[in-house]
């Protein structure tokens, strides 16, 4: 009986934290369809200001990489040379999941861009 209340107990919770509220998709991940014109956003960076804020906080004092369609071009003000317009989908890589594939200087995360093409 304890067993199977602590099992719904934890899937009723994992079903209130599975979307993302504001933006749709998960939180690991945002959509062209996430920005929408009423949002008066210009650059990804203000997307993602508004949408998913905690990417643009990073670990231990490291903020996140940005790779862009597979090639890592720098930081944080990457996203704000990026148009929302140009933009296909960001996904974002956990400082821990980073760390371990891309090593330590990968302590912020990653967020990854994939532009229109």
């Amino acid at each position: 009986m304890v067993a199977s209340f602590a099992l719904a107990l934890g899937l009723a919770g994992c079903a209130a934290a599975g979307g993302a509220g504001m933006g749709g998709g998960s939180a690991n991940e945002l959509l062209a369809e996430d920005f929408t014109p009423d949002m008066q956003v210009l650059t990804l960076y203000q997307a993602v200001q508004r949408l998913r804020p905690a990417w643009l906080r990073g670990r231990g004092g490291q903020n996140p990489r940005v790779y862009v369609d597979g090639v890592m071009r720098g930081g944080l003000d990457e996203l704000e040379a990026l148009r929302v317009d140009q933009v296909q989908g960001a996904e974002r890589m956990s400082p821990s999941d980073a760390t371990t594939r891309y090593g330590t200087d990968h302590g912020g995360g990653v967020i990854f861009v994939l532009l229109r093409r």
